[in-house]
């Protein structure tokens, strides 16, 4: 089917198509995630248009944070449009349709309704962990987000699926299965928690298959209301978990201003800081476990003692200074030149 002629584009130009939603909630529905294939074997980009009262859910910002889609959300008085996730006013353009303004309008920086004051928010916690596993006929992928939901949500999944809502009931083999059915290509799902877990938790997973075997990718989000603050003692639980089960590549770990419900409102509440990095035992073997003791930010050995992981917390998340420590501590942590040393 041709994008132009897909039930959940309201208008395609040469090098994008535009979904309108007009909704207080926009989850990634599957006509949504099949729009956004569709234009990836177009070749074009993915347009959102809500209006600026309207939220998105986790899943689909992880999509729009892509550089091929966008967030365009219109002015309240109509009289023109700004990105979601920045608030850079935008233009239409009748080829690539909403693109950032330029000239004079530039340089008077984000739109005023994203800058109006947001309304009171708790914070998110968000997840960004890699693995890798040998490839074979007994591996079972979907268990990482279970121990994450554990962890963070004191709860398992309840429900996985290709776009929301996610009704499959959660089961890591059936997920295992559809992944096999589609390697040697890659496999992305959306997961979420039950409504009776202490915190509300969900995600993405991504399973790919590489030379080394098998790519397991999981943002992993949880909500804190107002007033209540992450267990960051938590993340090193899990490092340990992944370390002990040798899998660990990254993981990564920022908190943001946000709803709880883990939607997201077109305002600005801020950047999101950097809570914590952990280097899996290879990467450490890599950058040679000497330098990585050495980093400028104290760091911890994590699990076996003869292959261990690294882990840095990085503070509470709430100084958007810590970026300058993360920025210093990345540019550390980079394979010595000659060689590792131990």
């Amino acid at each position: 089917m041709a994008v132009a002629e897909h039930p959940a584009v309201d208008t395609a130009t040469e090098q994008a198509a535009v979904v309108v939603q007009n909704r207080p909630v926009v989850p990634l529905s599957s006509w949504l995630a099949d729009a956004l294939s569709a234009c990836g074997a177009d070749g074009r980009s993915l347009h959102l248009l809500t209006s600026a009262d309207s939220r998105i859910t986790l899943p689909l910002r992880t999509v729009l944070q892509n550089p091929e889609a966008r967030w365009a959300v219109e002015e309240p008085d109509g009289s023109g449009h700004f990105d979601g996730l920045s608030g850079i006013p935008l233009d239409w353009d009748r080829r690539a349709g909403f693109v950032p303004v330029k000239g004079p309008r530039a340089r008077k920086g984000p739109s005023r309704t994203f800058l109006r004051q947001a309304e009171a928010m708790g914070s998110q916690l968000w997840i960004d962990l890699r693995l890798r596993h040998a490839a074979s006929e007994e591996l079972v992928l979907g268990t990482a987000v279970e121990v994450l939901a554990s962890v963070f949500g004191d709860a398992e999944p309840s429900g996985w699926g290709t776009g929301e809502p996610a009704l499959s009931a959660w089961d890591p083999a059936a997920l295992t299965a559809l992944c096999r059915r589609r390697a040697p290509g890659s496999t992305w799902t959306v997961f979420t928690g039950p409504a009776r877990a202490a915190r509300r938790f969900m995600g993405t997973h991504r399973a790919a298959r590489v030379v080394e075997g098998v790519k397991e990718t999981v943002t992993f989000a949880v909500g804190y209301p107002e007033g209540v603050e992450p267990d960051l003692e938590r993340l090193r639980e899990a490092v340990r978990e992944f370390t002990e089960r040798g899998v660990l590549t990254t993981m990564t770990a920022q908190r943001l201003a946000g709803h709880p419900d883990l939607t997201s409102s077109p305002v600005w509440a801020g950047v999101p800081v950097p809570v914590g990095v952990a280097l899996g035992a290879e990467a450490v073997a890599e950058i040679g476990t000497a330098r990585a003791d050495e980093a400028p930010s104290p760091g911890e050995r994590v699990g076996p003692a003869r292959a261990p992981a690294m882990w840095y917390p990085l503070g509470s998340g709430t100084d958007p200074e810590t970026w300058n420590e993360f920025r210093t501590l990345m540019a550390h942590l980079q394979p010595a030149a000659g060689g590792a040393r131990s």
